[in-house]
């Protein structure tokens, strides 16, 4: 009777500190996500902005050009087409997701702006940094929306009150 008991009370004790150590590790991970959403976050903040252009407008601007053949040269084209062009500095990131990707790369998934829905995988990091290289697809119109570079980059920090964490783990 006294061996059931001690056994019984090994198992709980192993049992205990594997759930310990497992809880440890989770917070460890969900700590490192949370660097890496305020990193993205910052990074796509100093660097990047987001652009709208009128549909109306452009479609008036190109029937005009008529592929060159209209009423304007191609110089007064592209600054008309420029000139309609609305820029947004990023103002709100909402991080949606992370997931593994095919090539085991960490896939992050995100909204700008509540209008502009877009993903990157990190499976690079900075030999002198250790931080993760970050790329984007600049040019893809996503709700009438493009992400494009910033002429010049900052190097501030993007409000805490403006990033939406996830923070429910990887998928």
């Amino acid at each position: 009777m006294k061996k059931i008991i001690f056994r019984g009370v090994i198992v709980i004790i192993a049992l205990s500190i594997g759930g310990k150590l497992l809880m440890d590790r989770r917070e460890k991970d969900n700590e490192e996500l949370r660097t890496i959403q305020t990193d993205l976050a910052n990074y796509l903040y100093n660097h990047y902005e987001i652009s709208t252009v009128d549909e109306k407008r452009e479609k008036e601007i190109f029937k005009e050009f008529n592929q060159g053949k209209g009423d304007m040269t191609e110089q007064e084209f592209f600054e008309r087409l420029d000139s309609i062009t609305e820029y947004m500095d990023i103002e709100k990131i909402e991080f949606t997701g992370f997931s593994v990707g095919p090539m085991k790369g960490l896939v992050v998934g995100f909204i700008i702006n509540d209008v502009y829905p877009d993903e990157t995988t990190l499976d690079t990091r900075s030999a002198e940094t250790n931080k993760w290289l970050y790329s984007f697809n600049t040019g893809n119109t996503r709700n009438s929306y493009v992400l494009t570079k910033k002429n010049s980059s900052t190097d501030e920090k993007m409000p805490e009150e403006n990033i939406i964490y996830y923070d429910k783990g990887v998928k």
